[in-house]
């Protein structure tokens, strides 16, 4: 025992020596010197003032945005990224918009006007220029999709101070480049103007009902309420009537309430100890050909349950695979249930309960990414209302009824055919 300490203790000793000899024989770095900015550099600086801009820059003016989160030569010597403006006889009003700290170092044509610089940054950012204009600085996000709700912010708060409704230019990407020129406008579209998206006239229209907060039933068809009304409506779901109208279902928490209008009764029903228990209960639906009460969870890989409304009875339960389902129908004429899933696709399940098919349609809905920040929010959640083929997916904001599109399974195409005011 004793001979083993000793092998320990030379084996503990020569280690310690072995990296003392590594440590003193590795070479020693530090970082790169960075030159101090010279006089002419700090002369050519522009004094960012924090005063809201006056409304009259835009008079007249070209809006132009150049945006995106980090300039792409960013390095530890510099975030430089130099833009251009080339558009003889014309008057610019040029705005600036980066997560990460950038230098934008601007310069335009002899005979181009720039009315102003406004620039905004997480990370303050500064701008260079010869040029004789007023610089401001703003609270703004940035944004490299026209499809964002922070694009929708920009252009809000644009609107806000300047008026205007429109850019002219819009230059944007996560990395910004280290060089931009602009010459020539951008096509107008849509997508550029406050507005956004603008509803179409659907291919075929059809009705469905909604359930208002009052538990009535409200008809829609796809370019909106079928009478005015004043009542507003589940965005979270959580809810459905039995056939009759005489029972609420609703998802109280993480258990399933059962309310007996009729009777004047309320109650949870008793929960089989074999079944796994709720966890962030999403969404259920009411099976009108079988009398079944259907919920979805999150919680684990998800779960599917279906209870027997008529025997008041929990039947089975499946797990969900990992699909995250945000909302749940019943469709009566095709027999089936169509689920809105956190991926932003429509996951089609039998009567039974088992899977059938899935369709991406998030991409095909044109203004849906102005609801959310892509990439860092979760995808809105959508009512949906299917009549076979022929699907409402809806967007209730606020008890709202703000957007509406029309899907179609067979020709797999999305149209906006309702629009709320903004």
């Amino acid at each position: 025992m004793a001979f083993m300490k000793v092998v320990f203790s030379l084996l503990a000793s020569a280690a310690l020596i072995f990296s003392i000899s590594a440590l003193a024989q590795s070479p020693t770095r530090i970082g790169t010197a960075v030159q101090a900015d010279s006089a002419e550099s700090l002369r050519n600086l522009l004094p960012l003032s924090v005063a809201q801009p006056p409304r009259e820059l835009a008079t007249g003016a070209e809006v132009f945005l150049i945006s995106g989160y980090e300039p792409s030569n960013k390095t530890s010597v510099g975030t430089a990224v130099k833009v251009h403006i080339d558009r003889p006889g014309s008057r610019v009003l040029l705005v600036l918009t980066s997560y990460e700290r950038v230098n934008w170092q601007v310069s335009a044509s002899p005979s181009t006007t720039v009315s102003g610089i406004v620039v905004s940054g997480y990370e303050r950012p500064t701008v260079t220029t010869t040029i004789q204009a007023p610089g401001y600085l703003s609270k703004l996000p940035y944004s490299y999709q026209t499809e964002n709700i922070n694009f929708k912010v920009i252009l809000t708060r644009l609107n806000e101070i300047f008026g205007i409704r429109k850019l002219d230019v819009f230059r944007a990407s996560y990395s910004i480049p280290s060089a931009i020129t602009i010459s020539a406008l951008d096509a107008p579209r849509a997508e550029l103007t406050i507005g956004g998206a603008t509803p179409k006239r659907p291919a075929k229209d059809f009705p469905f009902s909604l359930l208002a907060t009052d538990h009535t039933k409200v008809q829609w068809t796809l370019t909106g309420a079928t009478s005015k009304v004043d009542k507003g409506y589940f965005g979270n779901g959580k809810i459905a009537l039995s056939k009759s109208g005489k029972v609420i279902y609703k998802l109280n928490g993480d258990e399933l309430e059962i309310i007996d209008r009729e009777r004047g009764r309320s109650y949870t029903p008793f929960f089989p100890p074999n079944f796994p228990r709720f966890s962030w209960a999403m969404d259920l639906a009411y099976d009108t050909t079988r009398d079944l009460v259907t919920v979805v969870t999150l919680g684990g890989e998800g779960f599917l349950y279906r209870f027997d409304a008529k025997q008041e009875k929990w039947i089975d339960f499946r797990s969900l695979e990992n699909i995250d389902i945000y909302s749940l129908a019943y469709d009566q004429k095709a027999d089936r249930y169509v689920a809105w899933t956190g991926g932003g696709s429509l996951l089609f399940i039998s009567g039974e309960g088992e899977a059938l098919f899935t369709k991406n349609v998030m991409s095909k809905m044109e203004g849906f990414g102005r609801l959310y920040d892509r990439g860092n929010s979760q995808v809105p959640r959508m009512t949906v209302a299917p009549e076979g083929d022929d699907i409402a997916l809806l967007y209730i904001g606020g008890n709202t009824v703000k957007r509406i599109w029309y899907y179609n399974v067979k020709t797999d195409s999305a149209d906006l055919t309702y629009k709320a005011g903004e």
